[in-house]
């Protein structure tokens, strides 16, 4: 009925200037004697003209409707798949349009180019700077002191935000930057060297980290999904003075990492994930960057998987990552 409705509302002055003649037409008629019979008929046939040419219109422009209601939800440039312009005005919008759009590829590529060119110099700035890292990590194991072990927390510290910068560069790059390679994974393994990597900050700070091993296999990729871990061990064990920090599977491909740390400000849970978002705890430690749980979420996303926290200030936090998701295709 909106449609109708619409159709003749857009049809109003011909529909209202057909009825105006014909009206002046009955009014000359009469002021000329003639008999209005003889008008009926001739009236009559143009009604049903009139009839036949409105329903052909109107179909026609619910088939236009539906087409352009059909081109707004299809993704991309669609320029070229608009309906024939029905006149002049309407030809002109259209090539208004498509000049837009191809404004709007040029624009596109350049963007592509350009964060494909920020991609490769981040990615050759990481490989470079991993080997003076390499090249002082050598040399603080020559001795064993606290300020060696300190600078070896430091340094770590520098390579993780050396990846964190190119994850960021790939998560953001709507080019095909995000490499993902989806199938099934064996979740153990992925776990495990999470935990290897950051067994260094464990020891020194003299966490231990509680893990009994899992045969849970699930449908991800294996290099964003360590990702994900790694940045929320991370946390835990950056905001974990001491205690222990549990890792479990749980139902269904659940997988819960839980710390007895600082925990989290309850009106700070609900932007925890949001991009450079600190929160209470990064205010006070100075510690934080806003950027490794933003970069987590927008990873698990992209996967299908999803991450919810609990949290209570001053015993810990636990972070669950549903793996149950299989929004993914594998390749």
């Amino acid at each position: 009925m909106k449609l109708v409705l619409q159709y003749f509302y857009k049809k109003r002055q011909v529909i209202g200037w057909s009825i105006l003649c014909g009206l002046i037409y009955l009014l000359i008629f009469s002021l000329s004697g003639i008999d209005l019979k003889a008008a009926v008929y001739p009236a009559l046939l143009c009604l049903v003209f009139g009839i036949v040419f409105l329903l052909a219109g109107f179909f026609r422009f619910i088939e236009r409707h539906r087409r352009l209601e059909f081109l707004e939800k299809d993704k991309g440039p669609y320029g070229e798949s608009l309906p024939k312009a029905a006149d002049l005005c309407e030809a002109d919008y259209q090539k208004l349009l498509k000049k837009e759009e191809q404004e709007w590829r040029d624009r596109q590529k350049v963007w592509d180019d350009t964060m494909s060119d920020m991609e490769d110099y981040y990615a050759a700035w990481v490989h470079q700077i991993k080997a003076p890292i390499a090249v002082m990590q050598v040399l603080l194991q020559q001795e064993d002191t606290e300020q060696s072990r300190e600078l070896k927390a430091e340094l770590f510290r520098v390579e993780q935000y050396a990846e964190m910068a190119l994850s960021y560069v790939r998560l953001n790059d709507r080019g095909g930057g995000f490499d993902l390679v989806a199938a099934e994974y064996a979740l153990d393994p992925v776990i495990r060297k999470a935990i290897r990597k950051y067994a260094g900050q464990f020891i020194r700070k003299k966490i231990q980290v509680v893990y009994q091993g899992t045969d849970e296999v699930v449908l991800t990729d294996e290099k964003w999904l360590s990702f994900i871990v790694e940045q929320i061990l991370s946390n835990a064990v950056k905001y974990t003075q001491q205690g222990s920090v549990t890792i479990r599977v749980e139902g269904d491909r659940q997988l819960v990492i839980e710390d007895t740390g600082i925990g989290i400000a309850a009106e700070d849970i609900p932007r925890i994930f949001e991009k450079g978002y600190t929160g209470e705890n990064g205010r006070l430690g100075k510690k934080s960057t806003g950027i490794g749980l933003y970069l987590s979420q927008m990873a698990a996303k992209k996967l299908g998987h999803t991450i919810s926290v609990e949290s209570i200030p001053g015993e810990g936090s636990s972070f669950k990552i549903d793996l149950s998701s299989y929004a993914l295709q594998v390749e």
